[in-house]
């Protein structure tokens, strides 16, 4: 069984985008921020994160900067919205994010992110 953890904070799109992964036999655990979404990489195995950047509490930056040094190997797709204003709003030069297996601009279609989930899984296993 696959478990993805998706944080995202805004509530609609974490239930639209788990929704959609669980129709394709996904396991998703919700989470709202990057801080919640720690606490249950501490408590549960995940074979995948997928996590926006501008979050409270803590941005997605800080989140995969804690992630990669409890997990190194874990994959991580970031999810956000337009490239401009994410890294306006970050003050970082791109979207491809230090740290980040790949990324997806927000809105996407949900094909698309299933290929990329299956993309990125099936490069994990390699």
């Amino acid at each position: 069984m696959t478990t993805i953890l998706l944080v995202e904070d805004e509530v609609l799109l974490r239930e639209g985008v788990q929704e959609t992964l669980e129709v394709f036999g996904y396991t998703v655990i919700g989470a709202g921020d990057g801080l919640e979404a720690l606490d249950w990489l501490e408590q549960t195995p995940v074979s995948l994160v997928i996590t926006d950047l501008v979050m409270p509490k803590m941005n997605g930056v800080a989140f995969i900067e804690q992630v990669r040094i409890q997990h190194p190997n874990l994959p991580i797709i970031v999810a956000s919205g337009s490239p401009d204003s994410v890294t306006r709003r970050l003050g970082i030069d791109t979207i491809h994010v230090s740290g980040a297996t790949a990324c997806i601009i927000k809105p996407f279609k949900s094909k698309e992110l299933v290929a990329l989930v299956e993309k990125v899984l099936a490069d994990a296993q390699v």
